[in-house]
């Protein structure tokens, strides 16, 4: 065979390979190309791809191109005309790009231009690539044929093959080509087709397939069809039947009209046993939609206003355990299934649940939360069919997309079928179908690292190489990112997390594989971006970082904080100081008063002692402890009255004080010596004897201690002002 040949061969294995592939993709400015005459496209390490629109460059984001700056006045002018475009790598992260007039040096690490090109000219590679001698990107033979039989008139001459074996194909004015690399697909049925048909029928455990129609119920089995209606069946109120279910337990199946006559079918018999007048609670519901058996005993009924449980032999009706929960939602029910490990799936109009025993989940991230129908595949795994699209639910969510041959459209309630050899089949609103293998949808993809692809700050870009460091006001942060997966982008679903601000994960998932984060109002801080993307098994890759820091404005700067803190603490110095010298004051002020207070109270106390005969402890003195003294002293000296020897050191002893001590006692109670205050006491006891008695005034001055008359006299003028003989006269005269 010749190379000709060969090249025939080969090139009609590609066309049907190509006839096999999802719809290609076809990128524009409409999609964030500079221009549509695409040039040159090199894929960088981290699986984006640089592209050249005449000199303008741009990065691939997953779902489109962000354009990236280049200083053309600081690019390299080649002083010869170069033959056409040309790439070379230096080491793996240089890239040296020329056109017909340029040398540019891209540095894959920082994904920005280099200017530092004039040292590097004495390089003897570089210097030949230059002049065009390394690496034209011309494509060969082959690579013509391909382009030729898509029919691409237009192309500039540049094709790249990406690490997932899809093309890039760059066009002379329509934008990039995308060509998917090659794997089987769904399969498009017509409304006509048999398995659509039997996907909105009911298949039972023997294989006969039950159709509803306007005129009853068709059973179907090895091609001969039996219609059951009210003309054959007893007790069959109405010929159109909405749905039927073949219960668990015997041969009987759970049939409704359109009237929602709920009743057992007994086929064999050609009898219908309604339940409406057993159990009057079913008026309750506008329409039954379907039932699905949980047990041999229990099946659940569910409508479009509510969901029960129905026990199949004692016929009651039960509460749903998750009703309460999903009622939250939604009250309407679209479609059931029950899984091998025992979970009952419930699809409504606003979500999907998973019921295991008491535990409830609501599952998250589908391409819509309106569910029309639900089957499980031969490995285990639920499919659902949304009002957009399907999606596989388990062992995790991968919503397929328009690259898997799925259309985004609105797929039929209860209208879905796995044949024997596999394969799935929904139906769509419109009676077409889909059917298609799911290990040749789903298959171990490679888990691809997340690459950040942009990021914003308040509307200007980030940068992504090294720490970004913002100003305060600089505090709205969103960030793009992608696996750059362009065969399955449907597929990818991410988590991501903002540390310190963020503790849980964040999940999302994008018809075009690309994420997006979005903060507001961040306060100033160091932080960490991490994002994962998950495989179809569930795992998680390792998270991708990026970290960017918001500076404080100057006054939340450290300095400020520590000037803040200095003025703080000598304002509260001040306060203190201030508040230590007002309560000092007002200490000083109390103390004052009290002391005056004090003084003023030992005044009227020696006043009262001066003045009344008659001697009261409690007046004369400040507290309890004086009081007890005073009663002490006048006991002791009542006891010695007469006693002219009774000295100042007896009565200290009798009291337990010392001399000195009851010196400064006295001094201080009544401003008196002990001395003064036993004369006193005497003389008080005599001037009561004087007014109470007729006593001779000498035989006064013994009883009192005192033996000579004329001292007596003497000290009692003093005290009294008077002499003994006036004052009982004055005592005499009172009593007159």
């Amino acid at each position: 065979m010749t190379t000709k040949h060969c090249l025939i061969v080969s090139l009609l294995l590609w066309f049907s390979a190509v006839e096999s592939l999802a719809v290609n993709r076809h990128w524009t400015t409409a999609n964030g190309l500079p221009t549509d005459e695409v040039q040159q496209i090199v894929e960088l390490p981290n699986g984006q791809m640089l592209v050249n629109c005449e000199g303008v460059f741009c990065l691939s984001n997953g779902a489109g191109f962000n354009t990236i700056s280049c200083d053309h006045n600081s690019t390299y002018a080649l002083t010869t005309y170069a033959k056409g475009y040309g790439r070379w790598w230096q080491g793996d992260s240089l890239l040296w790009l020329h056109d017909f007039y340029h040398l540019y040096l891209f540095d894959a690490r920082r994904l920005a231009f280099r200017y530092d090109i004039r040292p590097e000219q004495a390089d003897t590679i570089i210097e030949r690539f230059t002049r065009g001698a390394l690496l034209r990107e011309v494509p060969d033979e082959r690579q013509w044929g391909i382009i030729n039989a898509l029919g691409l008139a237009s192309v500039y001459g540049t094709m790249v093959e990406d690490r997932q074996g899809a093309l890039w194909i760059g066009t002379r004015g329509d934008g990039i080509v995308y060509v998917p690399p090659r794997k089987e697909t769904s399969q498009l049925l017509p409304n006509k087709h048999g398995l659509i048909g039997i996907a909105r029928s009911t298949v039972d455990g023997k294989g006969r397939i039950w159709r509803c129609r306007g005129d009853g119920v068709e059973c179907e089995e090895q091609g001969t069809a039996i219609l059951y209606n009210k003309k054959n069946v007893e007790g069959l109120p109405y010929n159109r039947v909405t749905f039927i279910q073949q219960l668990l337990s015997d041969g009987r199946y759970l049939l409704c009209d359109s009237l929602s006559t709920l009743g057992y079918f007994l086929p064999e018999r050609r009898e219908f046993q309604p339940l409406n007048a057993k159990l009057p609670q079913l008026g309750h519901y506008r329409h039954f939609v379907g039932a699905c058996p949980v047990s041999k005993r229990w099946t659940v009924v569910y409508a479009q206003n509510g969901i029960f449980m129905l026990d199949t032999e004692a016929d009651t009706i039960a509460p749903f355990p998750a009703e309460e929960e999903i009622g939250r939602y939604t009250k309407k029910y679209n479609c059931m299934a029950k899984d091998g490990e025992g979970r009952l799936w419930i699809g409504t109009q606003n979500g999907l649940w998973s019921l295991a025993g008491d535990s409830l989940s609501r599952i998250g991230d589908l391409r819509s939360n309106c569910i029309r129908s639900l089957v499980v595949d031969n490995d285990g795994h639920v499919w659902a069919g949304t009002s957009c699209g399907i999606s596989r639910i388990t062992p995790s969510v991968v919503n397929m997309g328009t690259e898997d041959g799925i259309p985004e459209a609105a797929m039929l309630e209860r209208a879905s079928h796995i044949t024997a050899d596999g394969h799935l089949v929904f139906v769509t609103t419109r009676l077409s179908g889909v059917m298609f293998h799911p290990d040749s949808l789903i298959t171990d993809e490679l888990l691809l690292p997340v690459v950040i692809t942009a990021a914003w700050a308040n509307g200007n870009p980030m940068n992504l190489a090294d720490d970004t460091v913002l100003p305060y006001n600089q505090n709205y942060v969103s960030l793009q990112f992608s696996t750059l997966d362009y065969a399955h982008p449907s597929h990818t679903r991410y988590r991501y997390r903002l540390a310190p601000f963020e503790k849980e994960w964040n999940t999302c998932t994008n018809s075009n594989g690309q994420g997006t984060a979005a903060y507001t109002a961040l306060p100033p801080g160091q932080y960490v971006f991490e994002v994962q993307s998950g495989s179809t098994n569930g795992e998680w890759s390792t998270a991708t970082q990026y970290t960017f820091t918001i500076n404080p404005p100057l006054w939340l700067t450290w300095w400020a904080k520590a000037l803040y803190a200095l003025l703080l603490v000598v304002a509260v110095g001040s306060l203190l100081a201030y508040y230590l010298r007002r309560k000092q004051k007002k200490m000083e002020r109390e103390n004052d008063e009290r002391v005056n207070y004090l003084f003023e109270l030992r005044d009227e106390a020696r006043n009262q002692f001066a003045k009344s005969v008659h001697i009261d402890p409690q007046k004369i003195t400040q507290n309890k402890e004086e009081q007890i003294l005073v009663e002490q002293l006048l006991k002791a000296i009542g006891e010695h009255m007469g006693d002219e020897d009774y000295t100042v050191d007896l009565l200290a002893s009798d009291v337990a004080m010392s001399r000195s001590s009851l010196y400064k006692k006295m001094q201080t109670m009544l401003g008196i010596t002990p001395n003064d205050f036993m004369r006193n006491v005497r003389l008080k006891h005599a001037a009561r004897l004087l007014a109470e008695t007729e006593t001779p005034i000498n035989q006064v001055a013994v009883m009192v201690g005192f033996q000579t008359p004329r001292y007596f006299s003497q000290c009692f003028r003093q005290l009294f002002g008077v002499n003994p003989s006036e004052y009982r006269g004055t005592k005499e005269s009172d009593k007159r």
